[in-house]
C-alpha cells in the first residue's frame, strides 16, 4: 500500500496572510445536549469543528471562520459522560475519539465508520481522552483506565482496525492519561496522572496521584516516564511542544489533603526538557480553586493555557520570551480547550458549549468583529513556521515594511540549499507562503531538521522547523 503521507501533491504557493483578525462568542450549546462541548479545532479552511454530545450520542459541529453553523450530525456511540476530543484528519475529514470509542467521518461529516469495541480482559470500563493521527497514518487514542485500572493507549489503522494496545501503570487502580502528542523523533509522549496513594495506606485513596509523562515507540514501549507531584495530588491535562524546544505541560496541583482542594487547588505548569527532565515548575491561583486544562503555543513562540478559577470561572494566560504576560477572567464560562488560530489568536471552548474567538491579547467581542490590521507595517518579521513539527505542509509567515526583492530559501543542516521558496519582487504586508516538504525537484524529502531564511534588503534572519514522516 502507498503510504500517502510519503506523496506531497501541495505545491507551494505565495499568498497574503489574513489582513484581518476575526473575534466573536458563538453558543453553539445543542438542544437535548448531554455533556459538555470544550474539544474545537481550527479546520483548514479557516473555520472550526466542534465535538459534544446531543440526544445521548456523539455530535460534531462544523463552523465557518466566522462562526456560521455549516453542518452537524449525530454518531449513535451512545457518549453521553466523560471527555470528547476531535481532530481533521489528512484527508479532509475528522475523528472523533469520547469515553465509548470512536467515529470517523468525512468533510462532511457523513460517517465511514466506528470502532467502540471493548474486548474481554481490556478493563472493566476503558475510556479515551484524547485522540492524534500520526505521521506513519495510524491514529493512536489514550484514556484509561484498562485492564486493572490501568492508563490505554490504543493505535488504530486508517480503516478503524485496532491494531495493538497497551497498557501502563497499575500499582494502584485509576492511572490515566490525558493527552498525547506525536514528538519530532516519531514517538509519543503522554501525560496524565498516576496514583500513589496514601502514604500510610498505598493504593486506598485514589486521590493521592502524581502528574506523569510517558514517552513510548509507535507501537507503545516505554521508553522513558518521569512522575513529579508531591505526597498529595498532581495531575497532568494537556501537553504541546515548544517551539523553543521541550514541552510545555499544565494541568492542577493540590498541596493538601483532599477535603481542603476546594480551596486550595492551583493551576500546575510543568517544562520538561525533550528527555522529559523538569526544567520548571510554577503554580498559579485567584480565587481559591483553579485549574490549567489546555496549553498551545502562541504566534511568537510564547505559550498560551486556558482554565477556571473561583466559582467556575475562564482564565487565559499568555507568556513569552518576546511577549507581555497577559491574564485574562471571564466570569461566564469554564474554559476547556484552546488552540492557537491562522490569524494569530485563539479559539477557546468552554464547558457551556460557547465559543470564545479571540485576538492574539485574548480580546473579543459579543458579536462578531473583524478587526482590519495596519495595512503598513513598521518591522521586518520572520515568525516561527506553523504547525512545528509538521508533516506534510507547514506555513510559513513574514512581516515587509517596504517593498523589495525578497528571498526564502530552506536548507538542511549541512548548508545545502533544499528549496527556494521565494525569489521575487513583494509589496510590503503581511505575507505567506506554504512548504509541503519538497526540494527544488519536487521531489519528497526526509524527515528531520531544516532551517529558514529570509532575505529582504538588509534584514536577514533564520529560524529552524521540524518535518515527521
Amino acid at each position: 500500500m502507498v503510504n500517502r503521507f510519503s506523496i506531497c501533491f501541495l505545491i507551494s504557493i505565495i499568498v497574503s496572510q489574513p489582513d484581518s483578525v476575526i473575534t466573536f462568542v458563538e453558543d453553539v450549546w445543542p438542544e437535548n445536549s448531554c455533556g459538555s462541548a470544550g474539544s474545537v479545532k481550527q479546520t483548514s479552511d479557516g473555520g472550526y469543528i466542534i465535538a459534544g454530545c446531543k440526544s445521548d450520542s456523539a455530535w460534531l459541529l462544523k463552523l465557518d471562520i466566522y462562526g456560521n453553523q455549516e453542518w452537524e450530525n449525530t454518531y449513535n456511540l451512545m457518549d453521553y459522560w466523560g471527555t470528547k476530543s476531535v481532530i481533521q484528519t489528512s484527508d479532509g475529514g475528522y475523528l472523533f475519539a469520547g469515553w465509548v470509542g470512536i467515529v470517523k467521518v468525512d468533510s462532511t461529516g457523513e460517517k465511514e465508520w466506528k470502532n467502540q469495541e471493548h474486548p474481554s480482559g481490556m478493563g472493566a470500563y476503558p475510556y479515551y481522552e484524547d485522540v492524534i493521527e500520526h505521521s506513519n497514518g495510524k491514529y493512536y487514542t489514550v484514556g484509561g483506565p484498562g485492564n486493572g485500572g490501568q492508563a490505554l493507549m490504543v493505535k488504530f489503522s486508517s480503516d478503524g482496525e485496532v491494531l495493538n494496545r497497551k497498557w501502563f501503570g497499575g500499582n494502584c487502580e485509576n492511572d490515566r492519561f490525558k493527552s498525547v502528542i506525536e514528538t519530532p523523533d516519531s514517538m509519543l509522549i503522554m501525560v496524565g496522572a498516576e496514583v500513589h496513594g496514601n502514604s500510610q495506606y498505598p493504593c486506598s485513596f485514589e486521590w493521592y496521584d502524581d502528574l506523569w509523562i510517558v514517552k513510548t515507540n509507535k507501537n507503545g514501549r516505554v521508553l522513558w516516564e518521569r512522575t513529579y507531584g508531591g505526597p498529595y495530588y498532581e495531575e497532568a491535562h494537556d501537553i504541546v511542544r515548544i517551539e523553543s524546544g521541550g514541552y510545555g505541560i499544565i494541568g492542577e496541583k493540590c498541596p493538601n489533603t483532599p477535603a481542603n482542594c476546594g480551596t486550595s487547588t492551583k493551576v500546575y505548569f510543568v517544562r520538561v526538557d525533550d528527555d522529559g527532565l523538569n526544567n520548571e515548575n510554577e503554580v498559579f491561583q485567584q480565587g481559591g480553586f483553579s485549574i490549567g486544562h489546555s496549553i498551545t503555543t502562541t504566534n511568537n513562540g510564547g505559550l498560551a493555557w486556558v482554565g477556571e478559577k473561583g466559582n467556575g470561572d475562564t482564565w487565559m494566560y499568555k507568556r513569552g520570551n518576546n511577549e507581555e504576560t497577559v491574564s485574562i477572567f471571564n466570569d461566564a464560562y469554564i474554559g476547556l480547550n484552546i488552540e492557537r488560530t491562522m490569524d494569530g489568536g485563539f479559539i477557546v471552548g468552554t464547558w457551556g458549549g460557547t465559543l470564545l474567538k479571540t485576538d492574539s491579547e485574548f480580546n473579543y467581542d459579543e458579536a462578531l468583529f473583524i478587526e482590519e490590521k495596519d495595512p503598513t507595517p513598521e518591522t521586518f518579521v520572520l515568525q516561527q513556521n506553523h504547525p512545528n513539527p509538521f508533516n506534510p505542509v507547514t506555513t510559513l509567515n513574514y512581516v515587509l515594511p517596504e517593498d523589495g526583492l525578497v528571498n526564502i530559501i530552506i536548507y538542511d543542516m549541512m548548508g545545502r540549499i533544499v528549496k527556494t521558496l521565494v525569489n521575487s519582487s513583494q509589496t510590503a504586508g503581511y505575507k505567506s507562503i506554504k512548504w509541503n516538504a519538497t526540494n527544488d525537484r519536487n521531489e519528497p524529502v526526509s524527515a528531520g531538521l531544516y532551517l529558514y531564511t529570509i532575505q529582504a534588503g538588509e534584514f536577514r534572519q533564520t529560524k529552524k522547523m521540524v518535518l515527521l514522516k
